[in-house]
């Protein structure tokens, strides 16, 4: 095990995925430098004998197993409220938060810590990782996105009319200002004072990329380790329908564009016309019924309290 100077927290927003959590809390156990502390959160129902379980194993290891179950009678349900609440608890200043669905590597926390060994200027607000098993985007498919204004000169960006640019097979890590928010670590400091906005969570609900766009906004940016690798295991289970899922995105599109974009005649028509082309890709994909939605969300009005920033609890 590689010496690290800089102790931090791992936590796991989960809902009603027991298995997916063990298989992801039993490859963090094959890691090369282990975390202080484990945090899950929990939105859904985990059986109390899996936590029993896994708080008696990491003991075992010197580790200590936080679990906070959401009271949905005063907390709201979804990602960015669990989020919030993790960087409230943890008790460490870098904060790694994954997907309940993933397989890191097993150096992926070392690398991830050697970057903020090295980089602490006060402005680097997260380091993420890449997803092993994400497919390599082809010729035409980057033509399509810089014909329809999806791009960036970073490989990880929000661009300014928001919408995400990542590239997850890179030789090197790179500075950028967007990393993929399940793969990530945040330095607890400067994330707490942003807070994750209150959309309406799950898939898609982009909570990440508002989140990235305002860090950008503020002088903020992140580092991406393409060595740090996690393979997606992508869980079948949702709450939710591709429609659904789809209308959402759309809806909460037109929010980050409204609340963190210059609303200039040239951004509201490239804002436009991007949103035009995501659509067709998803179309192109066949992914009929996310589509669908997505064009539903674009057209139809957002409440007015669809969004929400709340601030982490906690110390």
């Amino acid at each position: 095990m590689q010496e690290t100077h800089l102790n931090f927290s791992v936590a796991i927003p989960t809902y009603n995925r027991p298995d997916d959590l063990g298989r992801l809390l039993e490859s963090m156990l094959g890691q090369s430098i282990l975390p202080q502390e484990v945090l899950i959160v929990d939105d859904g129902e985990s059986p109390p004998g899996l936590i029993k379980k896994w708080r008696h194993r990491l003991e075992t290891r010197n580790l200590k197993l936080v679990y906070y179950k959401k009271d949905h009678t005063r907390e709201r349900r979804g990602l960015s409220e669990s989020k919030n609440i993790a960087l409230g608890i943890a008790g460490h200043e870098i904060v790694f938060i994954l997907d309940d669905d993933l397989m890191p590597d097993p150096d992926f926390f070392e690398l991830i810590m050697k970057i903020w060994e090295s980089n602490r200027d006060g402005h680097l607000i997260g380091v993420g990782g890449v997803i092993r098993n994400s497919r390599v985007k082809p010729r035409l498919e980057r033509l399509f996105n810089k014909f329809f204004g999806l791009t960036s000169r970073y490989q990880w960006d929000v661009n300014e009319v928001g919408f995400q640019v990542w590239e997850d097979h890179m030789p090197k890590a790179e500075k950028g200002f967007y990393m993929h928010g399940g793969v990530s670590s945040h330095q607890r400091s400067l994330a707490r004072k942003l807070g994750f906005a209150g959309f309406s969570g799950g898939r898609t609900a982009l909570e990440d990329v508002e989140y990235s766009l305002r860090a950008k906004n503020q002088g903020y940016y992140f580092i991406v380790e393409p060595a740090a690798k996690v393979l997606h295991k992508e869980s079948a289970k949702s709450k939710e329908s591709e429609y659904q899922i789809g209308v959402k995105e759309g809806c909460n599109r037109k929010i980050i564009f409204r609340l963190n974009s210059r609303i200039t005649l040239k951004n509201t028509l490239w804002f436009f016309w991007a949103n035009v082309g995501w659509t067709l890709r998803l179309f192109l994909a066949g992914w009929f019924p996310r589509g669908l939605g997505m064009a539903r969300g674009l057209l139809k009005n957002s409440p007015k309290n669809k969004f929400r920033r709340s601030s982490p609890i906690g110390k």
